[in-house]
């Protein structure tokens, strides 16, 4: 689970993290294979999902779910998760510790997310409600300085859905690195890390 090289944990190795209830409708488990043809068809209902999320843009068919499924389950940083309503798949979130991919600076006690969910389901709040639930159950099975999504300036679904969850933009713009879309980041500060002020 630990590495002693890096001083990091196995992210899947940690049972808390393997599968999380959002609320009573709503869980995360890790994507399987068999959660391809689903997949395949939210991203065909909104086919610009593909040009604003990274691993969207990798999937064009069911072996390229199963490709990343094979991936994922050997990735020590990263989880990503199918998004189920009951046993329905309705969306995907990646959770990983940064290493630096984009910035090409690693932060090893960053984590961020990159998701999408079926257009049907959208407006819901569900995509909040997971990723609320997913940062806690993160802040007490790691050390997290912080938070941290990437996001384009005119995606106003998902800056949305970082405003609710107390995300604040910053002035760092990166190109995606496999797609060259440009994105800001945002962050949020572990609840750890904020400076509570006591009342007078």
């Amino acid at each position: 689970m630990f590495n002693m090289k890096t001083g990091q944990v196995d992210l899947n190795q940690i049972p808390a993290l393997q599968n999380i209830e959002v609320r009573e409708d709503i869980s995360l488990r890790p994507l399987r294979k068999s959660d391809a043809e689903r997949i395949l068809e939210i991203l065909d209902a909104d086919p610009e999902i593909r040009n604003r999320v990274t691993i969207a843009g990798k999937i064009k068919s069911r072996q390229d779910v199963i490709n990343e499924v094979e991936k994922a389950r050997n990735d020590k940083i990263m989880i990503r998760y199918t998004i189920l309503s009951g046993e329905n798949p309705i969306g995907l979130v990646s959770f990983w510790r940064d290493e630096g991919y984009v910035s090409g600076v690693p932060q090893p006690d960053d984590y961020g997310f990159g998701y999408f969910l079926d257009p049907e389901y959208r407006g819901r709040g569900i995509i909040t409600a997971a990723l609320e639930r997913l940062m806690n159950v993160a802040e007490q099975n790691l050390t997290v300085r912080q938070f941290i999504a990437f996001c384009e300036d005119d995606n106003k679904a998902s800056l949305a859905a970082l405003q609710k969850l107390s995300f604040q933009s910053t002035n760092e713009i990166y190109p995606e690195p496999r797609f060259g879309w440009e994105e800001r980041k945002y962050v949020r500060p572990a609840l750890n890390q904020i400076d509570i002020v006591p009342l007078a």
